[in-house]
């Protein structure tokens, strides 16, 4: 069983999301946070770079850094030097799920992030059916679910050949969408594997015009309102269809499991290859293909 945890998120070290899983796990593992000093939801995998300095301080709550998610995992790993045996980024206030979305999440950007520097990560977020979007007056209890799963998770993890860590389901991340605590799926939780959906498409609004008619859509999400004073708005109409509960995916999508109240299990491969078997073969050029020849 490993017993060293990197804890990090995307919303910041003050988030409640941290300090309930930071709670939970540290009841059977040394949990060591190190988190962004403030918010950087949405950022993906960015790390700041050549002429940017990143600092970090020590607080009573873990180490803040001055950075992205993925600069708290190098931040770990060189200035720190930590070895973990995995690193759980999260909980997040939200979900993170869809194929689109995962580039642009800086949880699963922290979970990359520590899979590319060799170490098995977990990205979980919360999503709650019954208050979208996800209030922000939060409080620990909500993340019971999280915590829980996600340190069922570690404990399925076996030890490889080499004395690391390896995930279930054979993945490098484990993208993990979980209900909140008083969804009334959370009392015995369904968990399922899944794909992060895919089918999206953007809707354009320009200034001043009135967007089409929406129907049951939650209260704050008024998809017809007015919006802004000049550019432009792009919306995606993807997250309209979760936010009515009513989507077109098949079971095994990660969004078909969150508004069915199951957890949502994704694994995934830092590589993102397909090549499968035919990896290092030759391809012959197209006909008359530009070959760089006399």
């Amino acid at each position: 069983m490993p017993t060293e945890i990197l804890l990090t998120n995307d919303d910041g070290i003050d988030a409640v999301g941290l300090r309930a899983l930071a709670d939970a796990l540290s009841r059977d593992y040394d949990v060591t946070v190190v988190a962004p000093a403030t918010n950087q939801s949405g950022v993906g995998g960015a790390r700041s770079w050549w002429d940017t300095t990143v600092d970090y301080t020590e607080t009573d709550r873990g180490y803040a850094v001055e950075g992205t998610p993925a600069d708290c995992v190098a931040v770990a790993d060189v200035a720190l030097d930590l070895d973990p045996d995995v690193v759980v980024s999260g909980c997040n206030h939200g979900p993170n799920i869809g194929a689109h979305i995962l580039g642009q999440s800086g949880t699963v950007g922290a979970a990359m992030e520590a899979s590319f520097l060799g170490t098995p990560a977990i990205a979980v977020s919360l999503y709650d059916r019954g208050n979208l979007p996800v209030p922000p007056t939060l409080d620990n209890g909500d993340f019971a679910v999280a915590g829980s799963v996600v340190a069922d998770l570690i404990d399925r993890a076996a030890v490889g050949s080499d004395g690391g860590l390896e995930l279930p389901f054979g993945a490098d991340v484990l993208n993990v969408n979980v209900p909140a605590a008083d969804d009334e799926a959370a009392a015995d939780p369904t968990y399922r594997l899944t794909e992060p959906a895919r089918g999206f498409d953007v809707i354009e609004f320009r200034p001043g015009e009135e967007g089409p008619d929406e129907e049951n859509v939650p209260e704050g999400w008024e998809f017809g309102e007015r919006r802004g004073e000049m550019g432009m708005e792009l919306r995606d109409r993807f997250w309209r269809e979760f936010l009515r509960g009513n989507v077109p995916d098949d079971p095994g999508s990660d969004r078909r499991a969150a508004v069915e109240g199951e957890v949502s299990i994704s694994p995934l491969s830092s590589s993102r290859s397909v090549a499968g078997e035919r990896t290092g073969e030759l391809v012959d050029p197209a006909p008359g293909a530009e070959t760089g020849a006399d």
